[in-house]
Order: C-alpha cells, then sequence, then structure tokens
C-alpha cells in the first residue's frame, strides 16, 4: 500500500494553544476554507442544498467578492459527484439560479480512489483531455499512487481554471439572465464538447488513507502552493472588545437553563475562562465537510479519525441536518460561541480513551477532574466503556473546554519514581500521560430556540 507523505497528520509539539470556534457557515461563511462533499448512501436533499448554498455564498456572491475573504475550494469524494451532478440537472428545469451550472464547474476537483464511480464523466479516463478553456482535466488512466504525486502543474490549472470559473459564471449569469430553460438548452448543446462544467478529476490509488484524508492533503497542497490566497478570517467575537470580554467572563446564563447540574460555581467558571483568554488564539481555516454522518458506521468513525488527526492543520467540522462536530484543541483551550439561530443546547464532549485531566465551564453538567482540587465531578471516570458526557446542555453564552494536562505524573520504575515532562513539552505522539482525542457535538436547530433542547 502506498503512503502519503507530505501532511504529517500526528499532532505537532509546542506550547498550550487555544481554539475559539464561533461557527459563521450558517451565514456569511467568511471563515470557509472549504467545503468537502463525502460520498455516502445517507446523502439527500439537505446535504446536496447545503453544498449549494454554501456555493453561492461563498463563491457567486456579488455582495463580497472572495477576494476580501480568501479563496475557498470546493470538492466531492469519489461517487459524491456523479450523484449531485444528477440532483443539480433534476434540479434546473425549475430553479432557473442552477442553469449556470450546466457550464461552469461546481466543485474544483473530484478525488479519491474512485471504487465507487462506476461510469466517470467522459473523457476522464484519457490522459490530456482539456476543456473549452484550455485546462487538462484528467489524471493518467492509471492515476496517481498518492496525493503527493499530483504534479504540482495540476495545482497551478486548478488555481487558474478557479479564477476562471467565477468569471465564467458572471458573465453568463448576466449574458442568460431571464432566459428560457429551452434557451439553455440550446446553449448546452452548442457547447456540450467543451466540458466547461467538469472538474479536475483525481484518481489516487492509494489505499492507506481514505477519500476524506485524500481530499485534505489535496488542500493542504493548494494552500502552501498559493499562500498568496489565504486571508485569515477571525471568528466575531475575537474582533471587538466586548466579545473579548465575553470570552474572559464567560457570558450570561442562557434563559430557560435549569438550575440543576455539576460544578455550577460562577466564580470558578469565571476563572477558568480568563485564564484561558491569557492564551492567544490560533487562527486555522474551516473546512466545512458534508456526507461524512449517516450512512456505514464505519464510515463515520473513519471520518471523525481523520477530523481528529487534522486538528492541528485545519478545524475541520463535519454537519448534516442533525448535528455539527469539531475536534477539541489538544492539550489546551476551546472556547465555543454559540450561534442561538443555528446551534441548539444540546451537546456532548466525547473522548476516545480516558480522560486524565479536564474542566468546563458554561455547561449545565461541567466537568473538573484530574486537577487535584475538590468537585462535585472529581470521582467521575470519563472513557470508553465508562463514561462519556452525552445529552449535556449549554449553560452560558461561552463554553470553555480546559484539555491541558498540568500536572506532573510519576511512574514507578523498579521501585524508583521517574518525573515525567510536563504536557507543553511533550513529544509529538499522544502517549497514557495525556489527554485522548477528544470532539464536541451540538445540535442543529431550525432558527427557533423554543424548539430546541434535551432529545434524550
Amino acid at each position: 500500500m502506498a503512503k502519503e507523505s507530505s501532511w504529517s497528520m500526528s499532532r505537532m509539539a509546542g506550547v498550550w494553544k487555544r481554539k475559539v470556534v464561533q461557527h459563521d457557515f450558517y451565514d456569511a461563511a467568511g471563515q470557509v476554507a472549504a467545503v468537502l462533499l463525502m460520498n455516502s448512501p445517507s446523502n439527500g436533499r439537505w446535504e446536496y442544498e447545503e453544498y449549494l448554498r454554501l456555493l453561492r455564498v461563498r463563491r457567486f456572491n456579488k455582495q463580497q467578492p472572495e477576494s476580501s475573504v480568501g479563496r475557498c475550494y470546493f470538492l466531492c469524494a469519489d461517487g459524491a459527484f456523479s450523484r449531485l451532478q444528477a440532483y443539480i440537472e433534476e434540479e434546473r428545469k425549475h430553479r432557473p439560479e442552477l442553469r449556470p451550472f450546466s457550464h461552469v464547474p461546481f466543485c474544483d476537483a473530484v478525488i479519491g480512489d474512485m471504487d465507487s464511480c462506476k461510469n466517470p464523466p467522459h473523457n476522464y479516463g484519457t490522459h490530456g483531455s482539456v476543456d473549452g478553456a484550455g485546462f487538462s482535466l484528467s489524471a493518467p488512466t492509471e492515476g496517481y499512487a498518492t496525493v503527493d504525486d499530483i504534479p504540482t502543474s495540476v495545482l497551478d490549472q486548478i488555481h487558474e481554471r478557479y479564477t476562471f470559473t467565477v468569471a465564467e459564471f458572471t458573465r453568463m449569469s448576466a449574458t442568460m439572465e431571464g432566459a428560457s430553460l429551452a434557451e439553455w438548452d440550446k446553449l448546452d448543446a452548442k457547447r456540450r464538447d467543451e466540458l466547461l462544467s467538469l472538474p479536475f478529476w483525481l484518481y489516487v490509488r492509494c489505499q492507506s488513507t481514505t477519500d476524506f484524508m485524500k481530499a485534505l492533503i489535496l488542500l493542504n497542497r493548494l494552500r502552501e502552493k498559493h499562500k498568496e490566497d489565504i486571508v485569515p478570517i477571525p471568528p466575531h467575537v475575537l474582533r471587538t472588545e466586548s466579545g473579548k470580554r465575553l470570552l474572559e467572563t464567560g457570558g450570561a446564563i442562557i434563559p430557560n437553563a435549569g438550575s440543576i447540574g455539576l460544578d455550577l460555581d460562577p466564580e470558578r467558571e469565571r476563572e477558568l475562562c480568563a485564564e484561558a483568554c491569557k492564551e492567544e488564539a490560533v487562527l486555522l481555516p474551516t473546512y466545512v465537510c458534508m456526507g461524512a454522518l449517516g450512512g456505514r458506521f464505519d464510515h463515520e468513525m473513519a471520518s471523525i479519525s481523520v477530523m481528529l488527526s487534522a486538528s492541528t492543520r485545519a478545524h475541520v467540522v463535519l454537519i448534516n441536518s442533525n448535528n455539527t462536530i469539531f475536534a477539541c484543541q489538544f492539550n489546551g483551550w476551546t472556547q465555543l460561541v454559540r450561534n442561538a439561530r443555528c446551534e441548539g443546547v444540546t451537546c456532548g464532549l466525547i473522548n476516545y480513551g480516558t480522560m486524565k485531566e479536564c474542566e468546563t465551564s458554561g455547561l449545565q453538567w461541567n466537568i473538573a477532574v484530574g486537577r487535584g482540587k475538590p468537585s462535585e465531578s472529581q470521582d467521575l471516570v470519563l472513557g470508553f466503556g465508562k463514561l462519556i458526557s452525552a445529552c449535556n446542555s449549554i449553560r452560558r453564552e461561552v463554553v470553555t473546554i480546559d484539555l491541558r494536562r498540568q500536572l506532573f505524573s510519576t511512574r514507578s520504575q523498579g521501585g524508583s519514581n521517574t518525573k515525567q515532562a510536563p504536557a507543553n513539552e511533550r513529544d509529538d505522539e499522544v502517549d497514557e500521560d495525556h489527554n485522548p482525542p477528544t470532539i464536541f457535538s451540538i445540535e442543529r436547530c431550525d432558527g427557533d430556540e423554543t424548539k430546541v433542547g434535551h432529545s434524550c
């Protein structure tokens, strides 16, 4: 099996870091640097409409030129492209706003081992196929061994065609404004051989990486190759003094929050938030992924594993109609400011292994374990096969999660105690003295706060 080498997926060593999460992909999506559609049998109208919404908002938005917020790539994995294409072809019959997508790509590249793509689009199987703008669309017939083997010239073509696509969409939308479906069909017939609507086809044979990981490695290569397109957009809460004060205090208790829970100590919660805010927030690109949840269980678990492994490079968010899921900052702080219009209060803090140290604020059932200080939750053992924080509830405007390993650990070896290095001087790999990878999940809602709440 071939192995990828360009993106080390292990966690990077370094000092404690703080990640501030305030999702904007529900509306403006200025923080979003990539949108991925995975191939899942459960994909349906919701996934396709969310993909198209982000495409319109993030790429074809006349009110917000993309140059002001940085470039956002759109990728489809394997068979997801053909299913999305079929959906658009059917919908465009009665939705004029979708008709330009017969002539410009609605994704930049299709990537994967193509095991679920039975009938690749015409001309993709031949090396050197070109579209009407002169861009080569195809991989060699035998594909590439790994994502690293994709030539930099192909990365450049993806980048250049991206710019061409935006200009072509704008021109065509203006030229064909108000045109009937019959008029669009005539245009289709004239341009059928130009292949302008087809994305790049990247067949990667590697079987030691999932299609999801292949897509993330490709994104990393594109961003490294064209750093001029990177425009870091901090969460809104970090752009104002009032927002920074909100993070420092934890904010107010949200309406209808219950009074029964664990470690609901206002002073301790404020202290935790204030301590977190002493660390500078890291700015990571946000990658939004549909199609990773639902369908086969092994597919879901593999997607979560890839999300965790990529967490030092990007804020990867897995979404469906019910969930928003992301990785917490490893050996550091995570602060979440809930989007009250689109995110509910029911949540979960799920650690993939036994938690050594953890402290939270802003939850109905806070956690304070392994810190050597009295708490109502100090005797809880959090871990798989034990207890995980499911069906929890957000109680304050800000949720703060502290996963640092503060205490020195000792081991008895041959009758002597060996003092271990502090967590902020750790090696790359996770060992038994570190907290396990941890994710946070939050329910999606329809914008009516009166309808959100516990479902378990």
